[in-house]
C-alpha cells in the first residue's frame, strides 16, 4: 500500500513546490550571482536589461519577460509561444499546465508560461 502512495506523495510534493517556488526561483541567481560575476567570459552580454546572465552560465542569450506581461489572459498556442520567445530574448521557451511536473533548476535563457487548463496564459516568468 505505501508502494501505492509515494508517486502520489511526489507528485503531490512537486505541484506543491512548482506552486510556491517561482518567487524563490527568482531570488536564487541573485545570490549566486557573486560567485559567478568574477567570471568576464560574459563580459559581451554584460549590457543586457537583467545582470542575470552573468549568474546564468548557460551563454550570452537572456530573458528579459517584462515586455510580454501585457500577453497574460491570451491563449497560448505554439506559434504564440515561439513569438513570445524571440521577443523575450531566451532561447527556449516552455509551456506550464495545472498539476505538470516540472524541473526547479533555474535557467536564465529560459521563457515559462504558465497556463491554466484552458491554456490560457495566467503567468509569464523567465527561469
Amino acid at each position: 500500500m505505501i508502494r501505492k502512495l509515494i508517486p502520489f506523495l511526489l507528485v503531490a510534493s512537486l505541484t506543491a513546490c512548482a506552486n510556491t517556488g517561482a518567487p524563490r526561483s527568482s531570488s536564487a541567481p541573485a545570490s549566486s550571482s557573486s560567485s559567478a560575476s568574477p567570471s568576464s567570459s560574459d563580459a559581451g552580454t554584460g549590457s543586457s536589461s537583467s545582470g542575470m546572465s552573468s549568474a546564468s552560465g548557460y551563454g550570452g542569450k537572456t530573458c528579459d519577460a517584462t515586455a510580454l506581461q501585457s500577453q497574460i489572459g491570451q491563449k497560448a498556442t505554439p506559434t504564440v509561444m515561439e513569438d513570445l520567445r524571440t521577443r523575450s530574448g531566451s532561447s527556449t521557451a516552455r509551456m506550464l499546465r495545472p498539476g505538470q511536473v516540472v524541473t526547479m533548476e533555474y535557467n536564465a535563457t529560459r521563457l515559462n508560461l504558465i497556463v491554466d487548463d484552458k491554456d490560457v496564459m495566467t503567468a509569464i516568468r523567465c527561469g
